[in-house]
């Protein structure tokens, strides 16, 4: 596959920048996502949560006490990076010599949209994996199960300040969309300040809602194996972060260039880092995320 236009570099992170921009649910996650991962790291990264320390007061014309001294202890959640999500095509003489115009429009894009496509269907998953909660549903009025899960959530801690966002199935969508006048907020977006997202990947009755650090996506794009004679790990920058490695060599066993792109993927829940305003953090699993599914 000739290339005296394009380096490896520039490949590789037009094929993250596909990626990422072409996400759906896992757009709405908050992310941790590097390049060049290996060297001996192991399959196991830790995801930080946040610290605290508590708040301190003294009289203001005090001079003569000692000014307490706290620590931040770090917590961590262990993941692992066992799923390597890649696409391997191969191209033919007649392809590299004849057929192919534009690589990234014929070979990129498509090999992008396969990732994109294991990393949503990644997202569902954990989406999914969020214990259901009981609460009322009523398909003439469904906007008061928005209201519903807002209370939950404010109730078990999640900050005011913080944006709720929802991902919703077919049936539901219907529902929101036939519901009376003042089912939607006036923006158009959002009901009782919950923004929706309908998804085909949940079921059509479910109802996920959360904030963004209920959930991570976590990437790490591989270093390029040293005997690859093009290739490049890179972190592509932009609404959603990506990263990949790309690939290109050729197979001696089938005559036939590759094009290989691949990045080690995991969406995790994350658990709710409740901070008890005395210095430290309880970690409340699924605390800021709510399911429900309205067919129960």
């Amino acid at each position: 596959m000739p290339n005296t236009i394009l380096t490896a570099d520039e490949i590789a992170s037009t094929a993250a920048k596909l990626v990422g921009g072409d996400l759906g649910i896992s757009k709405l996650f908050s992310s941790d996502v590097a390049a060049d991962f290996g060297g001996g790291t192991g399959e196991t990264i830790r995801v930080r949560v946040p610290g605290a320390v508590p708040s301190r007061e003294r009289a203001a014309n005090d001079t003569t006490t000692a000014l307490a001294v706290d620590t931040i202890s770090e917590q961590s959640v262990p993941v692992t990076l066992d799923t390597l999500a890649y696409s391997n095509v191969a191209l033919s003489v007649a392809d590299t010599e004849l057929n192919l115009i534009d690589f990234g429009s014929q070979v990129l894009d498509p090999q992008a949209r396969s990732i994109t496509r294991k990393v949503e269907a990644e997202a569902a998953a954990a989406l999914l994996a969020t214990p259901a909660t009981a609460l009322t549903y009523a398909a003439a009025t469904p906007a008061k199960l928005f209201t519903a899960i807002r209370k939950t959530l404010r109730d078990r801690g999640v900050s005011a300040e913080s944006k709720i966002v929802a991902v919703v199935g077919s049936s539901v969508y219907a529902d929101l969309l036939d519901g009376p006048v003042g089912t939607w907020d006036a923006n158009g977006s959002t009901v009782r300040g919950i923004e929706i997202h309908e998804s085909s990947r949940v079921p059509a009755d479910n109802v996920i809602a959360f904030v963004r650090e209920a959930f991570s996506l976590v990437v790490r794009a591989p270093e390029p194996p040293a005997g690859a004679p093009y290739g490049a790990s890179i972190r592509a920058e932009g609404d959603s972060p990506f990263a990949l490695t790309h690939l290109q060599a050729f197979d001696v066993a089938t005559g036939s260039d590759r094009s290989i792109v691949e990045a080690l993927v995991a969406v995790v829940p994350m658990p709710q880092a409740k901070d008890n305003e005395d210095g430290t953090v309880t970690l409340v699993p699924h605390g800021n995320a709510v399911r429900v599914d309205t067919a129960a």
